[in-house]
């Protein structure tokens, strides 16, 4: 296996005005298993590319292993791709789809024999290998085209929404696939998505773009609880965080914030240390972040965040209902227990803990406790 680093990597396509790619910086380590995540048109999808080569390089170094590879066709690189259309010869069975670019290669037949078959019980494909593509589940497919590249024994392996075309259940059944087959091999991967809970539950650690420019990497627990900026704390979570723009006043030593308008039920507490962040933005307005599962019904113990709201959807999902409502013209989504009485119509009070309120900066979109 091998590290992969990325170093103000960038790219421009002819006739386009805005570049596609933006001075991106990754080091991925040896064995990692790191998503890059971030909605349509990102960037994530064309840096995978300009890894494997199929993307020429505007500007910066792909370096796999401690070699820079700008200039090295794909063959030559030690990667394999997972495309999200699986990319299957319908004609060929599953041993030989599995073995294709190893006869390319010359390979003896007997060490093809050996990564088929090593392949093959990893994946539990072992029934499978004499049956052809059409014969299969889309998550068979999808297991044999990792199949194919786990035969490779590359240095690096890439894949680009590889459980798009699967229904949800399978999508769920699959990701735990790859968790798990990670783990066995400890292998390099680097893994495309724009589903963030895919991300969220596979990865060592995650890329957050956006319009070309990376926004942010580190953990799933990182970005969970300390995200950068706005769009990272928005795009990580489901359902996304609630955000709430406030005034920041002081009440005599105290800062307090309170919604905009008069009469706002809407308030937050502070501690010192977050008081202390505040301080410098007394007198302006601040966006305020709360994701719905941290929001309690009625009052709790040490209160950051606190409103009376109006409840407009109940969605009802088994274990939990999603509560949508509608505090001073602002809505909101709360995360109660499937067993709460809480009806349509209902004026409820919802609150956070101190340590689960975010604050960011309403013009650069910074987490306060970084800007200030």
């Amino acid at each position: 296996m091998a590290s992969v680093v990325l170093r103000n990597l960038s790219k421009q396509y002819t006739g386009n005005t805005a570049p596609s790619l933006v001075g991106l910086n990754l080091e991925i380590d040896d064995g990692e298993f790191v998503c890059l995540v971030g909605p349509s048109g990102c960037g994530k999808t064309t840096a995978l590319r300009m890894i494997a080569g199929l993307e020429d390089v505007t500007s910066g170094d792909i370096e796999i292993g401690g070699r820079v590879v700008n200039d090295l066709p794909s063959r030559d690189r030690d990667i394999a791709l997972v495309f999200q259309s699986y990319a299957l010869y319908p004609h060929l069975t599953v041993a030989d789809n599995m073995s294709f670019g190893l006869k390319l290669r010359k390979v003896p037949k007997d060490e093809i024999e050996k990564a088929v078959q090593s392949a093959a019980k990893i994946l539990d494909l072992t029934d499978l290998l004499k049956r052809k593509p059409a014969q299969l589940s889309g998550g068979q497919r999808q297991r044999v085209a990792l199949g194919r590249a786990l035969v490779r024994d590359p240095a690096v392996f890439l894949m680009d929404e590889p459980l798009s075309n699967l229904d949800a259940k399978l999508r769920v059944q699959t990701r735990a696939e790859i968790a798990q087959l990670h783990h066995r091999l400890q292998a390099t991967m680097l893994y495309v998505t724009h589903d963030q809970v895919e991300a969220m539950t596979m990865a060592d650690r995650i890329a957050v773009m956006n319009l070309g420019v990376l926004e942010q990497y580190g953990t799933p627990r990182e970005l969970y609880n300390f995200p950068n900026n706005l769009f990272v704390a928005g795009f990580i979570g489901s359902p996304s965080m609630n955000f709430v723009t406030m005034h920041v006043n002081r009440d005599g030593e105290r800062i307090h914030l309170t919604g905009v308008d008069a009469g706002s039920s809407m308030r937050v507490t502070l501690t010192d240390e977050q008081s202390d962040v505040l301080a410098k933005s007394e007198g302006s307005e601040i966006v305020v972040g709360v994701r719905p599962e941290h929001l309690k019904e009625g009052s709790i113990d040490r209160a950051g965040f606190s409103a009376v709201a109006q409840v407009q959807v109940i969605e009802f999902l088994g274990n939990d209902e999603h509560i949508h409502v509608t505090s001073d013209d602002t809505d909101l989504v709360a995360i109660l227990d499937a067993h709460s009485t809480v009806a349509i119509g209902d004026s409820v009070t919802l609150s956070a803990p101190h340590d689960s309120v975010h604050f960011f900066d309403p013009t650069s979109g910074l987490r306060l406790s970084q800007s200030s």
